[in-house]
């Protein structure tokens, strides 16, 4: 495994790289800031996510103009609002992978998950086959 240099180091301060992810998401939307924002009060009321802080609080476009802000470090939204602003923003899951890429780790689609497990289980195939015919030329 290659050391990393001092600059090369990923930050564990994803912040930012989130706000850069939901920030291009809303704009290849194709969606209004007023758009996204009903459309994420909407669909937050549906499963019961509570946006912002207060009691039957609605986000506004002020906050979740905060929020696309990548230069704004004191807004941001909340770990149970990120799926909520990911399904809205077409459907993405960059802001997840922006959390998560530090780590090493990738968000991966259901087709994506299928194609691993299809893999993995074919190189253990394949290694079973090699025992069974190791096994075979010993009898």
């Amino acid at each position: 495994m290659k050391q990393l240099s001092i600059f090369e180091q990923p930050t564990l301060n994803v912040l930012r790289d989130i706000k850069l992810a939901m920030a291009a998401a809303y704009r290849s939307s194709g969606m209004s800031i007023d758009q996204v924002c009903d459309k994420v009060n909407g669909l937050a009321e549906r499963h019961g996510v509570c946006v912002v802080k207060g009691r039957g609080q609605r986000l506004t476009v002020d906050t979740l103009q905060k929020w696309l802000n990548p230069e704004d470090t004191t807004r941001y939204p909340s770990i149970k609002v990120l799926p909520v602003l990911c399904a809205v923003l077409a459907n993405t899951t960059d802001p997840i992978q922006a959390m998560v890429a530090p780590l090493g780790w990738k968000v991966i689609d259901e087709q994506d998950a299928k194609m691993l497990e299809w893999a993995k289980l074919h190189h253990n195939a394949k290694d079973i086959n090699r025992r069974i015919k190791k096994l075979e030329a010993e009898l």
